[in-house]
């Protein structure tokens, strides 16, 4: 009877004490979220992800002996593990700070035999009158402030950077400008090389990834130009040549990826456009990489980057009507291969995508009805990419080339809450 008592009066103090901590410190919760279905037609086989559902480009030509294409079939399915479930919290001060935090999570992760949650964001935050700081998982300060208004789950790309990366975000804002520090940690979203795709090229390399952005808002005018840093280690160690011993690696490449973008927003009508230089952006889910460009005397490999360039355009218009409203979208991207500044070695290209691809373009046409909490959209996708055959020692030029299209067309139902 006496230990009952004892914990109960301990139960007891334990929840006055939580109470009076709350009261001095109130947390607030707010779930968010969606369910959401997406049926996928394609005309061809793709280099995609997400079970097929973030589509990319459409592969090139498997002409068997007897001429049959086997990448030329299409297949249909329908799937739920991009629903959406998130948590925003807003905290007490700290450091003379408003606090927050974000978790944001789907089902798009992949287990041995099912789909499990993944985290997308997941990052505390620190706002002053001027300026913020974030920490954690988040958007890529570089396609984070502006993305395409298509409703298929690539969002643009491969003609827009996409990736989610833990960082440390430093934002001051003053008088419409916004100006952006990043350092950057790969994760989901990696670098290709020798051993496949990784994040170890990039930790090893212990530098950072850096992006650093200038941008101005005024009313529904927005503008900026940013670059993003990228250095990597492809490989930690090597035989050495001449002493036949283990010998650490000390090559590291570094790339470049500047960015220019631009949006009006009207009452009911919008238009976004971007242009992307890229180097070695396969992380940002970009058609791009790195190639070796020499091999020293001891066996130490020296590397070059893959450069491309890419724009896009998106105008939207919407339609009020007696119950809920229409969405008119049409997008449009192209991108090019710039081939690499020195002469590589084209049997050691680690690239997303394929070494092959001159060009690719899209134009991507969508409608959108929304009612209340729920939203059903048609889009129509078509993907045509010139490949072609690798110029033997040359910098990745690509020459003869032939077009692969691909005609998606995407339905959506989502339920938001």
């Amino acid at each position: 009877m006496k230990k009952i008592f004892l914990f109960t009066m301990l139960a007891a103090i334990a929840l006055l004490g939580s109470a009076q901590e709350k009261k001095q410190s109130p947390i607030s919760f707010k779930f968010y979220g969606f369910v959401r279905n997406y049926i996928d037609f394609d005309s061809r086989e793709n280099f995609s992800s997400n079970s097929d559902q973030f589509n990319m480009i459409p592969k090139d030509w498997d002409k068997q002996p007897s001429g049959e294409d086997i990448n030329a079939r299409g297949d249909i399915h329908l799937l739920s593990v991009t629903t959406r479930l998130g948590l925003n919290v807003t905290g007490p001060e700290f450091l003379n700070a408003a606090t927050s935090a974000k978790i944001e999570t789907d089902l798009a992760g992949f287990g041995s035999n099912n789909y499990v949650l993944r985290i997308r964001q997941a990052y505390a935050k620190m706002d002053w009158k001027n300026h913020n700081l974030l920490i954690g998982q988040a958007w890529h300060p570089m396609m984070g402030d502006m993305m395409p208004d298509v409703f298929s789950l690539a969002t643009g790309s491969p003609f827009t950077p996409f990736s989610r990366s833990p960082q440390v975000r430093y934002n001051f804002v003053a008088k419409g400008f916004t100006f952006t520090a990043t350092a950057l940690y790969q994760f989901q979203y990696t670098s290709n090389g020798p051993s496949g795709s990784s994040y170890e090229y990039a930790r090893k390399a212990i530098i950072p990834e850096g992006y650093i952005q200038l941008m101005y808002k005024n009313g529904g005018f927005m503008a900026g130009a940013g670059v993003d840093i990228l250095t990597l280690k492809p490989r930690n160690e090597y035989i050495n040549t001449v002493t036949s011993e283990k010998t650490l690696s000390k090559a590291l490449i570094t790339s470049y990826s500047p960015t220019l973008f631009l949006s009006y927003k009207g009452n009911n009508w919008g238009i976004k456009t971007r242009a992307t230089y890229a180097q070695n952006a396969g992380h940002l889910n970009m058609l791009s990489g790195y190639a070796v460009s020499n091999i020293k005397e001891d066996g130490e490999w020296e590397y070059t980057s893959l450069n491309s360039i890419t724009y896009w355009i998106d105008a939207t218009y919407k339609q009020k009507l007696e119950k809920g409203s229409l969405t008119y979208c049409l997008f449009g991207g192209y991108g090019k291969n710039l081939g690499c500044n020195k002469d590589v070695l084209t049997d050691k290209m680690y690239i997303r995508g394929y070494d092959n691809i001159d060009y690719y373009w899209r134009i991507a046409p969508s409608i959108l009805y929304t009612q209340n909490a729920m939203q059903i959209g048609l889009e129509y996708e078509p993907t045509t990419v010139g490949y072609g055959e690798k110029a033997t020692n040359s910098n990745a030029a690509i020459k003869s080339t032939h077009t692969v299209t691909n005609h998606r067309i995407c339905a959506m139902v989502k339920y938001n809450f």
